[in-house]
């Protein structure tokens, strides 16, 4: 049997062969085991069946014995380990510890919360009332039963021991009845995603359709259809801050079906709703990225909202993308993968236009309500007429306007913190991180200078160190100086803030959330959190503060996340009964992106954004691996990537730029090289990443990239 350990170590990224002893012979792969490692013990996963025509160098040890009494992993998670390992050149531990979360490996299997009593009433009062209620609550929670019958847990275990009560999965609840109705274009999508799920084999496609278009409707309806199949299905949202408003559409339309799980949930939360999924009681599973590793037995659909958001993509080994993941999970199990966006990535646009995948359109919004109207303003002539407020007049005169409507305003600026920087105006020095190559943000809420790379922090001086003036001024705007000025301008209004640093505590976002949808907040300041498929429907009002911040990055996908930020940002405003209105304040109005978000017309950014991408041979028409070398000095980082750079100089199937300082030099002291690797072939990519991996251990390296910096 190979078994892969549940370690990240160099010399134990191999699978291991063991016997398996007679009295084990029900296991297989997928089930987690105890085997000895040196004279110690490990915990591992077997991932296949040994060679038995491989000579082994010695005789092969037995197992320990299984933890659990049935399979971890289903036989399509197996082979998603393996592909992690293969496709996105991890380690194997990284690769099982991406795929079972650790509060699962690391706790028992909790038990069913569900009761169901026998025909034989116990004796006693207490029990009698508890068993009563049972039988005429068949699954009902323990909890509620003992909340209903004030029986203790003791009266439980022993109705339990006596066979009085078992315990046992969830009761199938059905849908509640009505019909759902759908307008045309709605229901011809749920008409050819219906066709893709009755030919049982896997299949992806592209539901493309403006903001506020009906998309969730569209989901709810296909996995309707995929659980009258009698299979499972995996909704993924690119926010947990999106899970409770897509999480209350899914139980409400499926009562006691939907589990919910992501990484800020408590541990013993996460595993009762992982077991769940994995016994099959939850039919509907919901959740950020990682929910596309959830253990479900019969996998019909999956669903990506919001495809095109960069958060899909893992920043830490193994760096997959959800996209990507799902592919493979349908491809396993023969189902069905929705991508699903108004702005979708060029990678996913171009494969739907080519006809490598299936494409479906929702080209108006629901009840014929009409798109936001769009006005760009130019800064730089507001500079020119004298103003140098932070609103431009047009921006301030709307929000006049909307707050004496009684409606609501969103304004985003995608910059946390009070200011960008802290500079002497003196002799020009420029408060920076000690540790990295980037100026330090200026958080005045808590009198705080803060990087955030490193999460370095240290108060703000009151003199230059350099010169000792007290001529210190901040530069650049950030959501806490937004939220200071529309406060000071409209004080009558009732703002929050909404940003990963006021929304760093558990359950911050459905709270902060939830009483703006109940009308407890006029307007909301904060980062591109507001843009990601939220449905206010008393929101008439988007201003986007400064709508250039991502154009100056060194990243060939700036134009199209600019784009994705301005039209996403924009479909927030008149999803109700009142029409939208946006302001987008830009110093960069003809810019092709700015221009084509006014219009929210993706064919026409597309078709410019291809043709470039096209030309410099970027995904979608190529594949990138970045490689980063880091260490304590310059000549260090960019040595043994001047030998890599060299070493490939002549493959035939890559070509190389580089290496050259990243973007931010130095992160936490190291100084930071990048060498960027393009091949038109991903699988001979995969191959050079591997066989770099094995030169060249210290480096990292990334597939399909969305960072550069």
């Amino acid at each position: 049997m190979q078994v892969v350990l549940d370690r990240v170590a160099a010399s134990l990224d191999r699978p291991f062969d063991y016997l398996v002893p007679p009295e084990f012979d029900r296991i297989g792969p997928g089930w987690r085991v105890a085997v000895p490692l040196g004279r110690t013990a490990a915990t591992g996963l077997i991932v296949g069946w040994a060679d038995p025509d491989a000579p082994t160098p010695a005789p092969l040890r037995p197992i320990v014995g299984p933890l659990g009494d049935e399979p971890l992993l289903l036989p399509d998670l197996v082979a998603v380990v393996r592909y992690l390992r293969e496709e996105w050149c991890c380690w194997w531990g990284q690769a099982v510890r991406t795929s079972v979360p650790a509060p699962v490996r690391q706790q028992p299997v909790p038990p069913f919360e569900h009761l169901y009593a026998s025909e034989s009433a116990p004796r006693g009062p207490v029990r009698q009332r508890l068993w009563a209620f049972v039988r005429e609550h068949p699954g009902a929670r323990e909890a509620d039963a003992r909340s209903a019958t004030g029986a203790s847990a003791g009266v439980v275990s022993a109705l339990l021991a006596s066979g009085s009560l078992r315990r046992g999965p969830a009761p199938r609840v059905a849908p509640p009845g009505g019909s759902h109705v759908l307008n045309p274009a709605q229901a011809a999508a749920v008409a050819v995603l219906g066709r893709y799920l009755e030919e049982d084999r896997p299949s992806t496609v592209l539901l493309e359709g403006v903001t506020g278009s009906g998309k969730t409707e569209v989901y709810l309806a296909a996995v309707e259809r995929v659980l009258a199949q009698g299979r499972q299905a995996v909704i993924l949202v690119p926010e947990i801050a999106l899970t409770p408003q897509m999480g209350a559409r899914f139980r409400q339309r499926f009562p006691g079906r939907v589990a919910v799980f992501h990484s800020a949930m408590a541990d013993g939360e996460r595993v009762r709703e992982w077991h769940r999924a994995r016994r099959g009681e939850a039919d509907v599973v919901l959740g950020p990225r990682s929910a596309i590793f959830a253990p479900c037995p019969r996998l019909g659909l999956v669903v990506l909202d919001e495809e095109h958001e960069s958060t899909y993509k893992q920043e830490e080994h193994p760096r997959y993308h959800a996209r990507d993941v799902a592919a493979e999970r349908v491809r396993q199990t023969g189902g069905l993968l929705v991508l699903g966006s108004a702005t979708p990535s060029l990678e996913t646009a171009h494969a739907a236009r080519q006809g490598r995948i299936g494409w479906v359109r929702l080209p108006e919004r629901v009840a014929g309500r009409p798109l936001a109207a769009v006005q760009v303003v130019d800064l730089r002539a507001e500079l020119e007429a004298g103003n140098y407020e932070m609103f431009s007049r047009t921006l301030a005169t709307a929000v006049d306007e909307t707050l004496g409507r009684g409606d609501q305003v969103l304004l985003l600026l995608n910059r946390r913190g009070f200011a960008k920087s802290v500079v002497c105006r003196t002799c020009g020095h420029t408060e920076r991180c000690p540790d990295c190559s980037v100026s330090l943000t200026w958080h005045r809420e808590d009198q705080r200078l803060w990087c955030h790379y490193c999460d370095y922090r240290r108060a703000v001086p009151r003199q230059c160190p350099a010169c000792g003036s007290n001529r210190l001024r901040s530069f650049g705007v950030g959501t806490e100086q937004v939220l200071e000025a529309a406060a000071a301008r409209w004080p009558g209004a009732r703002i929050a803030r909404a940003d990963r640093d006021s929304l760093s505590r558990r359950g911050s976002h459905e709270r902060l959330f939830r009483s703006f949808a109940d009308r407890e907040l006029d307007m909301l300041v904060g980062t591109q959190l507001l843009a990601k498929g939220m449905d206010w429907p008393h929101v008439t009002l988007v201003g986007i503060i400064a709508a250039d911040l991502a154009l100056s990055l060194p990243d060939f996908r700036a134009a199209e996340r600019t784009y994705d930020l301005l039209t996403q940002a924009a479909g927030r405003a008149g999803r109700g009964e009142s029409p939208g209105r946006v302001v987008v304040q830009t110093y960069n109005p003809e810019h092709y992106s700015v221009a084509a978000a006014a219009l929210q017309d993706f064919q026409p950014f597309y078709e410019q954004e291809v043709g470039f991408r096209e030309e410099l041979g970027y995904p979608p028409f190529g594949h990138l691996l970045l490689v980063e070398s880091s260490a304590s000095s310059p000549e260090e980082a960019r040595a043994p990537l001047d030998r890599l750079a060299a070493a490939l100089g002549g493959h035939e199937d890559v070509t190389v730029r580089g290496p050259s300082a990243a973007p931010v030099d130095r992160v936490r002291t190291q100084h930071r090289c990048h060498l960027l690797i393009r091949g038109s072939d991903r699988a001979a990519l995969v191959a050079v990443a591997h066989d770099v991996a094995a030169a060249y251990p210290g480096l990292s390296l990334t597939l399909d990239p969305y960072n550069f910096l």
